[in-house]
């Protein structure tokens, strides 16, 4: 029994340096790379509010996001307000802060790509794969400890001197988890659940819309064929009624000239 509880706790664990630890660094990689251009948070959003805007209407920003990038009553903006989803998206997303645009986001990155878009990956796939773990998933020591060493690693990687991750980590492997942690993290985990919901909702309807429009296009197209074809007919039927008139009307120009003596 004390194995398995064990075991158990090692999830709550790992799901501890994801949130917790992977948050820290993520806000920490957008300070830094502001501070090194010497921009303040609220001007990069303001720059960007179009592109921003455009992720809001395509519902990849949830409302809630928005509003945290751009608070109401003259407030300033702030990376501790953004959540894990909210960070990786401005990351990959705006222009100033420089990632990659060709970066494949898709894939996993090869253990020999450790530019920071790898990373940020690697972090987003081990928060998909152990949050959506059961609640009643034990983790066997050697799998823990393979976990712990990657994420680790990775934190250090991004982290500045100032964060002072090594000591945060340590922090994380042996705090206690009491009913209100736990709570917290499930709590967590659930807002991430739900945001992907919603996102793949929105793509559905998205995509029913797309095939909407296509349909309606094709009526459309069909039926500016259809009348392009009857203009068409009509314009032939002119022509023949013109060959036919044409002659009686020549006819006729040349009796009317004989009269008036031309």
């Amino acid at each position: 029994m004390a194995q398995e509880s064990d075991n158990r706790v090692h999830l709550f664990r790992l799901q501890i340096i994801i949130i917790d630890g992977g948050l820290l660094v993520l806000r920490n990689i957008i300070d830094q790379t502001l501070t090194a251009q010497c921009i303040a948070l609220s001007t990069c959003l303001n720059n960007e509010k179009a592109a921003i805007t455009k992720l809001k209407g395509c519902g990849v920003l949830t409302p809630v996001q928005y509003d945290i990038l751009f608070p109401t009553g003259g407030q300033a903006p702030t990376t501790s307000e953004m959540d894990f989803t909210l960070i990786i998206c401005l990351l990959r997303c705006l222009k100033c802060f420089g990632l990659n645009k060709k970066f494949d986001w898709k894939s996993k990155p090869k253990s020999t790509d450790l530019t920071v878009e790898a990373d940020i990956c690697r972090l987003r796939n081990a928060r998909n794969e152990i949050c959506h773990l059961p609640q009643t998933t034990a983790i066997e020591p050697n799998d823990f400890a393979t976990w712990w060493n990657d994420i680790e690693q990775i934190l250090v990687r991004r982290s500045s001197s100032a964060l002072n991750i090594q000591q945060a980590i340590a922090d994380f492997k042996t705090c206690p988890l009491d009913p209100e942690e736990e709570k917290r993290l499930q709590e967590e985990v659930k807002r991430w659940k739900d945001y992907e919901a919603d996102v793949d909702r929105l793509n559905e309807e998205m995509k029913k819309v797309q095939t909407d429009v296509i349909e309606v296009k094709k009526g459309v197209e069909a039926k500016f064929t259809g009348v392009e074809k009857k203009l068409e007919a009509i314009e032939k039927r002119q022509e023949k009624s013109n060959e036919c008139v044409s002659p009686t009307q020549t006819e006729e120009e040349k009796y009317q000239n004989r009269k008036k003596g031309k």
